[in-house]
């Protein structure tokens, strides 16, 4: 491979979300290795407390803000999801299509926010992690080329890396805040801008 993806653990996201990460001239499970690391990264330190206070983000669908329990849960879910959509497309040739998920991701996620939002921050990142230790070995028997191309692209890239540059944007800043207040520093004013 002739492409670095050392730097996708510390370029800007907006740098990192402009590049063509669906090029064949990409590795592309050290991207999703580079990208865990940084997602994993981003919440160190934080106490469950942290982990589920509402505002990370506002809800897609119109209900409460998100807490980080419920982002990463999010991602967990969607994972988990994708090991049962990926071996039946594997099967069967079809992959799944948005009205499989009620045709509204948004609506769809919101209903989804229990049992994330109330789990404790050790069991979410007990089964991000499982789930995860599952989805790579169903991804990778599916080809790298295949993968690239739709509808494979996506549903299996969504649910790997392209779902952790999705939530970065918000997981990141709100982890920094998260630090701030737990140091008792006060948000400096514009600080919340998604810095993609």
């Amino acid at each position: 491979m002739t492409v670095d993806t050392a730097d996708l653990r510390r370029a800007p996201l907006a740098s990192i979300r402009s590049r063509d990460l669906r090029n064949p001239e990409r590795d592309l499970w050290a991207d999703e290795t580079a990208l865990w690391d940084r997602l994993t990264a981003s919440w160190a330190g934080l106490d469950d407390e942290a982990w589920h206070l509402p505002g990370a983000a506002p809800s897609d669908a119109g209900g409460p803000d998100w807490s980080l329990a419920e982002h990463v849960g999010h991602i967990a879910d969607w994972m988990e999801l994708a090991i049962d959509y990926t071996t039946r497309a594997m099967a069967t040739g079809v992959w799944p299509s948005d009205a499989d998920y009620d045709g509204n991701f948004d609506t769809f996620n919101e209903r989804r926010r229990e049992p994330w939002a109330s789990m404790p921050q050790d069991e979410i990142v007990r089964r991000l992690e499982d789930a995860r230790q599952r989805m790579l070995p169903v991804a990778h028997r599916v080809t790298a080329e295949t993968i690239r191309e739709e509808p494979a692209w996506s549903w299996v890239y969504p649910a790997l890396h392209g779902h952790y540059l999705d939530h970065l944007p918000v997981i990141e800043p709100w982890t920094d805040e998260l630090r701030r207040r737990a140091a008792g520093a006060p948000t400096p004013a514009g600080d919340r801008d998604d810095p993609a």
